[in-house]
């Protein structure tokens, strides 16, 4: 549910009970430019996300496939101070050494509806180097 409200928050669309019938590529880039749906309608997307077992196997051929480390934390305090009245915040952690990814840090205050109140939910992600761990 917090990725749902995090991603309408941020302009993202979700697709429900609409079946990929094709991805409209660009031809220079590679990317998908649109998805045409079981019913011909056209919806165009910078991004297009999906589950891969949605996909044929000749689709996904020559998918470039990205790990991500996640966590995701309940406290009952935020990351920032007490008297600031931010409903999201959105950090960037440096890397400690050159060679490692920075680590994005997200956090919601229970008026955004993604946890109970007095408490925040905390989304880290990093790009995975080896495993989720590491």
């Amino acid at each position: 549910q917090c990725f749902c409200r995090m991603c309408a928050v941020f302009g993202g669309i979700y697709c429900l009970r609409h079946k990929v019938q094709c991805l409209v590529v660009d031809k220079d880039s590679g990317k998908c430019k649109a998805i045409i749906d079981h019913l011909g309608q056209r919806i165009n997307a910078k991004y297009f996300i999906v589950e891969d077992s949605y996909l044929s196997e000749e689709t996904c051929s020559n998918v470039q496939y990205k790990q991500i480390s996640r966590a995701v934390l309940i406290t009952d305090q935020s990351i920032l101070k007490a008297d600031s009245d931010q409903q999201i915040s959105i950090l960037v952690v440096p890397p400690v050494e050159s060679g490692t990814c920075a680590v994005r840090v997200t956090e919601l205050c229970s008026s955004t509806m993604t946890c109970m109140k007095d408490t925040y939910l905390v989304h880290l992600t990093c790009s995975s180097s080896k495993t989720a761990r590491e």
